[in-house]
């Protein structure tokens, strides 16, 4: 599959004060990337999902990710802990928390 041309190397992780600012410059630029990107944003959807459930879960090919995203100094729930601990025992699954100082190495898994 052709992939697009590398957005990430144009986004500055000065744009992404909150998690919502992340997360929307994230999912556009996996979709961008050929990933198929499940979320839910608004937090009123969410009391309907699993508590802790990661923000973002992702898939292309063989490859299936789940992706909690925080602030650069945001802190994990015990709920949240919990599921990606649960989630790390899948097979072949990916699991990661996910900052915007982290940018470079997210721009290396999902290119």
């Amino acid at each position: 599959m052709a992939k697009s041309p590398n957005l990430f190397k144009a986004q500055s992780t000065a744009k992404m004060e909150s998690e919502r600012d992340f997360q929307n410059v994230l999912e556009r630029e996996m979709r961008s990337q050929g990933w198929t990107v499940y979320s839910i944003m608004r937090s009123d959807l969410a009391k309907a999902t699993l508590a802790g459930y990661p923000d973002i879960t992702a898939w292309r090919d063989d490859r299936l990710i789940f992706a909690e995203l925080k602030t650069d100094k945001g802190r994990l729930s015990t709920a949240q802990e919990e599921v990606l601990a649960s989630l790390e025992n899948l097979p072949n699954a990916e699991v990661y928390v996910w900052r915007p100082r982290d940018f470079d190495q997210i721009r290396a898994i999902v290119v």
